[in-house]
């Protein structure tokens, strides 16, 4: 009878697994428990999840530093060609060419000039030329010509196509489909990074971002320009999202969030690069090809950086992803502890999933957490951005406003820095955007009840300085809400999403212009109120500060099926130890 309670303890161990024999050993103190079954379970002794290897071999050295300072090289230029339309399509002041005009604006006579071989005299506006006889007969007609303002640049697209008055809404339209690019390329490229590899994205955008931005130099069709600037804005914002999962791939949970947040300085690095490129150029085809022939050095890329081990690991590719743990454990002097069948080595119910987009929505609550992340990044790329663009309409000179707006972007990414770890993902977003939203809604009525410039200014930058750190948290927090197999493909679905904030920005911009009364505070109030929404919405997302990085979208029931095992083996270990007792 002894016997066969001895063998009851025996028969209950594997079920717990041999990897919690240590925190029950308690429950069988003075019984000799048997080697043969303690251990027949290697395949969950064996496993290990990407990032306890990556604590193995080094979670943020020397390799993954040098990796990651190239994955950030591009960000100077994705930055640029973010902002690069209002450069590129500045509308300059202008007015009526006049015979002999010098084609500069300023000192030429606001009123009326003398026409030498009439009796009539001449009212030259923006749109349209007056003219006045001594009879009191007044002739008004459209301009043929015109005289741009060179202050600011010497030539943009839209002073050499003669963009404006009655073609100004041309400018508008283009700018749409141009910005429309950071749409389609959220979709592809999440459904090509996810299918075919990281790798594949960085590398070839960048080389169609090389191609297509200098070819745009060269074409002063309307059509051919806004197809050619589309493809690049669609190859920025694929490579852009693809360096971030990249990067946040390599590197362990503990050094995440310099991952997901360093980068960000490099992208405010690029936005002042581009005000003290655009300034010493002053021609827009020069602008284009600074910001475009870099690229090229980025494609090269494919015989330098690594594909994501992580990545290969949830496509089955173990003996690649071996390769290169192997080579990350080499440059960080550690030692390469696992064999493959650590990757290898699970059950069939256990290997990794095969993710489709349809999988985004394959229960309410992964439904439900998507909505939420893509309301974020729609309130965070409307406010940001169309604050960004709006820099050009304050006060000052052009080239020092963009000077300033990438400026309150280092403070702004150094509490994003400090804080992330400290109060958690979740908190330092909400206190961001309500951050951003009160100010610039207290802008706005600045703007509307006291228009005092300085101090409406003030509280716009404040708002931007909040909007920022929104901005850097989102990247980091919505690439670790969503699982391996389906990180850029999420990302890229709220990517897509917030584009269309960025395409609708201009548009609310225009309110200012077109609404009388408080038409200058509307746009502010209603980019605050979006944030304040966002903010409160994220009451209902997790916290990922510290966590592992989902590799399944059963995770979460994983881990409570793996409690329920271990609370069932407790009691069954419990059970067997008294039966025994009473024998004994």
């Amino acid at each position: 009878m002894l016997y066969r309670h001895i063998r009851v303890v025996c028969r209950v161990i594997p079920h717990s697994g041999a990897q919690y024999r240590g925190k029950h050993g308690e429950f069988f103190r003075g019984v000799r428990l048997c080697p043969d079954t303690v251990h027949h379970r290697p395949e969950l002794k064996n496993t290990m999840q990407f990032d306890d290897i990556l604590k193995e071999v080094g979670e943020f050295g020397p390799y993954q530093k040098s990796i990651y300072f190239l994955l950030c090289l591009p960000a100077l230029f994705l930055a640029a060609i973010d902002v690069l339309n209002a450069y590129l399509m500045y509308s300059p002041a202008h007015f009526c060419a006049t015979e002999g005009s010098s084609g500069q604006l300023k000192g030429q006579p606001a009123n009326l000039s003398s026409d030498y071989n009439s009796s009539y005299s001449y009212k030259y506006e923006q749109c349209r030329v007056t003219a006045l006889s001594n009879s009191t007969n007044i002739t008004s007609y459209s301009c043929s010509s015109w005289t741009y303002d060179e202050t600011v640049f010497s030539s943009t697209f839209v002073s050499e196509l003669n963009l404006v008055c009655d073609s100004a809404l041309t400018s508008a339209y283009m700018q749409v489909i141009i910005h429309s690019g950071v749409l389609t390329g959220s979709v592809l490229q999440g459904f090509v990074s996810d299918r075919f590899g990281r790798k594949l994205v960085l590398c070839g955008s960048s080389a169609i971002a090389m191609v297509t931005g200098i070819s745009s130099v060269f074409f002063t069709n309307i059509y051919i320009f806004t197809a050619l600037r589309h493809i690049q804005s669609l190859c920025a914002s694929s490579l852009y999202s693809t360096i971030f999962v990249l990067g946040v791939e390599f590197v362990g949970p503990s050094k995440r969030l310099f991952a997901g947040v360093i980068i960000n300085f490099v992208y405010s690095t690029g936005l002042i690069l581009l005000a003290g490129v655009a300034y010493g150029a002053r021609d827009w085809k020069v602008i284009q090809i600074a910001c475009s022939a870099p690229f090229l050095l980025f494609s090269l890329y494919w015989w330098i950086v690594p594909e994501s081990p992580r990545w290969l690991i949830s496509q089955c590719r173990y003996k690649e992803a071996k390769e290169i743990i192997h080579k990350i454990a080499k440059w960080n002097n550690r030692e390469d502890n696992f064999s493959p069948e650590q990757l290898t080595s699970r059950r069939e119910e256990h290997a990794p999933e095969k993710l489709h987009f349809c999988n985004l929505f394959s229960s309410w609550s992964i439904f439900i957490r998507c909505v939420i992340i893509c309301v974020n990044w729609l309130a965070v790329i409307m406010a940001y951005f169309g604050f960004s663009l709006n820099a050009a309409n304050l006060s000052g000179d052009f080239y020092l406003n963009h000077l300033i707006a990438g400026l309150v972007e280092f403070p702004a990414n150094a509490v994003a820095i400090f804080l992330l770890d400290r109060i958690g993902r979740k908190r330092l977003f909400m206190l961001a955007m309500t951050l951003g939203g009160v100010c610039l809604l207290i802008s706005g009525a600045v703007e509307l009840l006291w228009p005092i410039d300085v101090l409406s200014v003030s509280f716009g930058m404040l708002g931007k300085f909040g909007l920022t750190i929104s901005y850097a948290v989102v990247y980091v927090w919505s690439s670790e809400l969503f699982p391996t197999g389906l990180r850029s493909t999420g990302l890229g679905l709220a990517i897509f999403v917030g584009g269309t904030g960025y395409m609708i920005a201009p548009y609310i911009i225009q309110l200012a212009l077109r609404v009388p009364g408080f038409g200058r505070a509307l746009p502010l109030f209603l980019f605050a109120g979006l944030s304040l929404v966002a903010s409160f919405l994220t009451f209902l997302l997790p916290e990922t500060t510290k966590e592992y990085l989902p590799e399944t979208l059963q995770i979460n029931i994983k881990r409570k099926e793996v409690v329920d095992e271990i609370n069932q083996s407790k009691k069954s270990d419990i059970q067997s130890v008294n039966e025994l007792n009473v024998y004994m």
